[in-house]
């Protein structure tokens, strides 16, 4: 009996299955966290997730992004509004202004 055949078939078997795994969280643009699946099932019903994942706001303004695609027709219970707002927020928020003191002077001293 040949051992190689069955371990080479094995191996190549383990590599079919990790590529597509790898490929698929890849190009996911939304981290893993609570609400995730709740944005994923009522945001990108009509938006590409690079749509959203890219926009940085504060907790306030993604919440009247919510409340704007609400009235445009987005369906969601009061707790999946709750769930994605406090998703969006804490994975895409707004920067905090540079201090004055942070920034270079034109002349780079």
């Amino acid at each position: 009996m040949n051992i190689r055949f069955p371990l080479a078939a094995a191996a190549a078997l383990c590599l079919g299955m990790v590529g597509p795994v790898l490929a698929q969280t890849s190009d996911d643009p939304l981290p893993a966290g609570p609400g995730k699946d709740v944005v994923v099932r009522v945001c990108t019903a009509c938006h590409d997730a690079t749509q959203f994942s890219s926009a940085r706001h504060t907790p306030g303004e993604w919440d009247n992004e919510i409340t704007k695609m609400q009235s445009a027709g987005a369906e969601m219970t009061s707790d999946e509004q709750l769930a994605i707002s406090a998703y969006l927020a804490k994975n895409f928020p707004k920067p905090a202004p540079a201090e004055p003191g942070d920034a270079k002077s034109p002349t780079g001293r």
